[in-house]
């Protein structure tokens, strides 16, 4: 029973494959046969024109079935190339989006080069605030401090526009760095505000 429920989900390609290899396996078989038989006696002609009458429907079947499976490994070859094109279209997709995602990972890893690059002048300009300064040094630390100030807000701009370019393309991780380096320099930027 499960011989026949196999069979019958078999796809016509192996169906038609299983029979072929049968009908040739008989056309061998009666072929063999006829090649033994020494044509000695009425019934040796009468047998050898049976088996050749079975051996012509049996290469009948053969050249009828080699035919199918021609016309069968075509319409395969189609759904094959159908299908690939399908994958093609997702994969030129994926492709264009891991290209999406790497020029947006690279844009805010230059924003962070730039971030940082700043927080060791902030650091270095800190500690020299830090000393006893005269009123002259004082004005000029506060001078830069308004610079480091204006600094800021191209920074936080672009942080803004990854975040919104990372959330427009489903980039999750990217959009919550974005906004926390955002938010973290708004911060920065409100402290140097209360400074000034």
């Amino acid at each position: 029973m499960a011989n026949l429920k196999k069979a019958a989900e078999q796809s016509e390609l192996v169906k038609t494959v299983i029979s072929l290899d049968s009908n040739f396996s008989s056309l061998e078989r009666l072929s063999g046969r006829i090649g033994e038989i020494e044509l000695n006696t009425e019934f040796d002609y009468s047998q050898i024109r049976r088996l050749m009458l079975a051996f012509a429907e049996s290469a009948t079947a053969v050249a009828d079935e080699i035919v199918l499976l021609a016309q069968l490994i075509a319409d395969a070859k189609n759904r094959s190339e159908e299908a690939a094109k399908v994958v093609a279209v997702k994969a030129e997709l994926l492709q264009s989006r891991n290209n999406d995602e790497a020029a947006k990972v690279e844009a805010f890893r230059e924003l962070m080069v730039k971030v940082n690059q700043l927080n060791e002048e902030m650091k270095v300009l800190q500690s020299a605030a830090s000393a006893d300064l005269s009123t002259e040094e004082k004005n000029r630390i506060t001078q830069e401090l308004a610079n480091f100030e204006m600094r800021l807000h191209p920074l936080i701009e672009e942080a803004q526009v990854i975040k919104k370019d990372a959330q427009a393309s489903r980039f999750k991780g990217l959009e919550q760095n974005a906004d926390a380096l955002g938010q973290s320099l708004k911060a920065a930027s409100s402290k140097l505000t209360v400074v000034l």
